[in-house]
């Protein structure tokens, strides 16, 4: 009997993911799965791919990024296909929109628009996450699955307000995370660097990641960078944490930098410990020399209380405009980098803080302030990455020895907003390859960590090996010819290599070009 199949991918070298040894062998799909992979001798295809001399692994999963409301607007979302990425975690750091009422939908949404962006195409008229959900399924490029924002619990149960979560509230926000895990959030995840996150205490998280360990769900922590008194070691609390709840503990972006380069054993030490004690604990990183973010984050925890409106109308006052650039100065948080989304001000995109304020005869606290108040907070901006070569070569050498822990995947972190992003939006994935290969981590553990590790992690059932009855995303790449090309100065170039990418049985890139599909489902956690 002759099989009729929709694709067939021939003569490839696969990495199926399990970190089996490599192996040779076609693969056939049928509408969205892979049913047979092997020596395809008898069958006819509708469509057909020779992969001689190329590498098949599962689609990459971005474990942690911010394209919530971007893939709402650019549903082609060619800086996520170019890399190889087929599905993608939305909800990160506690930033998101479900399920939020519509006064605190659009409320919110204003308040983090320097972070996800500001669409008047894209209608705010969801009111939970299974709404939510539906937006994205068969009508973008890629697969999404979407974890429960902590800032919207809390907005949603007690307002944007600097108070305890206790009693009635606390049991309202624990109703709402059971309600969004049944309508099929895979975590749940909180931003200490950010409010009203950062309003929480540890008991409260605790609480709150009860319900985690009641689906089986992960807790996502950016870990604290805002302290109410005394600081503390951030990476103990999210420990702490997931001791006390019994949920599963995720770290994002967690790696060394230009100040502990070098000391990558010494980083992972309490990591390991808890691991040894028992608690379940996975991270991901992205390999670049510094992040990025939004300036919002720069105002001190009094000032935003209340949200959007009440945040604007403190830093218009001329009363409170100093005693809110005292709290900048006092922030844990260094006020320095370059712009890289401004609508209004396009001109100081690409320019450092200290120019800007320069050229406007201002501190650049004060900068920020009036930047944030014509911008309407649409304001994004990177760190600047250290230019020390030595260091960066360094770090390179310690993002390939963290990735190769066993519980260590790829989160791009990426926020492909702005004239000049962060390059990681663009080069994560491609990057990584071009740095595994330099530095000796094998392949067969690349795919692993990069596609079975996250779907195993966030429970996206079938997804992330190549094996039959399992979703047919795949990447397909030239391993010698794999580069990445964004950078700090032109961040928005594609890399070279990723030949072909697969999404739901779909051929989303076809020799380094995006087609046009819109073939990505909302992925649900079964209940």
């Amino acid at each position: 009997m002759i099989t009729l199949f929709d694709l067939v991918i021939k003569n490839g070298t696969i990495y199926d993911g399990s970190t089996n040894q490599a192996y040779k062998a076609d693969i056939g799909i049928i509408k969205d799965k892979i049913v047979e992979v092997g020596d395809l001798k008898t069958y006819k295809s509708r469509d057909e791919i020779d992969a001689s001399g190329l590498c098949i692994m599962p689609g990459f999963i971005d474990a942690h990024l911010h394209s919530d409301m971007a893939l709402l607007y650019d549903r082609q979302h060619a800086n996520g296909l170019y890399q190889g990425i087929t599905t993608e975690i939305l909800g990160q750091d506690g930033l998101s929109y479900a399920p939020l009422s519509p006064d605190n939908l659009k409320m919110y949404a204003k308040y983090i628009r320097g972070l996800n962006g500001w669409f008047e195409d894209v209608s705010l008229d969801f009111k939970d996450v299974n709404e939510f959900l539906n937006k994205f399924d068969k009508k973008i490029s890629i697969n999404v699955a979407y974890q429960i924002p902590h800032g919207a619990i809390r907005l949603e149960a007690l307002g944007f307000n600097d108070v305890p979560l206790k009693g009635y509230a606390l049991d309202k926000a624990k109703d709402l995370m059971r309600k969004s895990f049944e309508q099929g959030a895979v975590g749940f995840s909180t931003g200490l660097s950010y409010f009203p996150c950062a309003y929480s205490d540890t008991d409260e998280l605790v609480e709150l990641c009860k319900v985690c360990a009641e689906y089986d769900a992960p807790f996502v922590i950016h870990y604290r960078t805002v302290f109410r008194d005394t600081p503390f070691d951030p990476v103990e609390e999210a420990i702490e944490v997931a001791r006390r709840s019994g949920a599963r503990l995720h770290i994002p972006h967690f790696r060394t930098d230009e100040n502990n380069c070098g000391k990558a054993p010494e980083l992972m030490a309490p990591i390991e410990k808890a691991i040894e004690e028992g608690i379940e604990i996975t991270l991901d990183f992205y390999p670049y020399y510094s992040g990025c973010g939004y300036a919002v984050e720069f105002l001190p925890s009094w000032s935003v209380e209340g949200g959007y409106e009440a945040t604007l109308e403190r830093l218009r006052n001329p009363l409170l405009r100093k005693r809110i650039i005292d709290g900048m100065k006092a922030n844990t948080i260094a006020i320095a980098g370059t712009f890289s989304h401004l609508k209004k001000n396009e001109t100081y995109v690409g320019m450092d803080f200290e120019d800007v304020a320069k050229e406007r005869n201002q501190s650049v606290e004060d900068m920020i302030c009036d930047l944030l108040i014509e911008e309407n907070f649409e304001v994004g901006m990177r760190s600047n990455p250290t230019m020390n070569m030595e260091k960066r070569e360094q770090m390179d050498k310690d993002f390939v020895w963290l990735l190769s822990r066993p519980y260590y995947m790829v989160g791009t972190s990426g926020i492909p907003l702005g004239l000049k992003p962060h390059p990681r939006a663009f080069g994560t994935f491609p990057r990584f390859l071009k740095l595994a290969k330099q530095y000796g981590m094998s392949y067969e553990d690349f795919a692993n960590r990069t596609s079975f590790l996250p779907a195993k992690v966030f429970k996206l059932k079938n997804r992330g090996k190549i094996a039959e009855d399992y979703f047919a995303d795949l990447v397909v790449f030239d391993p010698e010819n794999i580069k990445d090309n964004a950078t700090y100065k032109n961040p928005r170039r594609a890399p070279d290599g990723i030949e072909y990418v697969i999404v739901n049985g779909k051929i989303a890139v076809y020799k380094e070009k995006v087609t046009g599909m819109f073939s990505g489902q909302a992925i649900r956690r079964e209940n």
